[in-house]
């Protein structure tokens, strides 16, 4: 997805009239594949965290389980070199890729998912509580939301499609 196609949808999620909780509820849980992950860091240049065209999964379940997996594109990749050194290919491995699972909640409205990480491939998420907006719009999820990293504030942008 194009960063004018990104913008442009997000535009279009809103000005879209939110569902009632419980049918929004309804119209996240399932299934969904990656499509991008773009951060927009605040002199609005664009980072692509996982690399442009990353893997994942996310699945929500009606009993209100989360879980999510990530892979950067490049994927890790592990050679036969016995000349590699095991931290260099377990650092590799560790950066790309990312997972986690716990419980999430919807807000009365729809329109912010609260995930409350259980355990995550990163020791210091676990018990952590990520709040995103949410959007659903056809077969696309648009999660949005407030991140930061070395004490520099960026807005993440994560879309998914829904698994067929």
């Amino acid at each position: 997805m194009t960063l004018r196609r990104l913008l442009t949808f997000s535009v279009v999620c809103a000005a879209t009239t939110a569902t009632t909780g419980a049918a929004q509820q309804r119209s996240i849980v399932g299934t969904w594949l990656l499509q991008s992950i773009v951060d927009t860091l605040p002199d609005h240049s664009v980072y692509y965290w996982l690399g442009r065209h990353p893997t994942g999964i996310i699945i929500y379940d009606s009993s209100g389980h989360v879980a999510v997996q990530l892979v950067r594109d490049p994927p890790p990749h592990f050679s036969g070199d016995a000349s590699t050194a095991a931290s260099a290919v377990l650092q590799d491995a560790y950066e790309g890729y990312y997972a986690y699972f716990g419980h999430y909640r919807l807000n009365a409205r729809g329109d912010t998912v609260t995930h409350i990480i259980e355990f995550s491939q990163r020791p210091d998420e676990s018990g952590r509580v990520y709040r995103r907006g949410v959007h659903v719009v056809g077969d696309l999820l648009v999660l949005i939301g407030p991140m930061e990293a070395h004490g520099v504030p960026y807005r993440r942008v994560i879309t998914w499609k829904r698994a067929r």
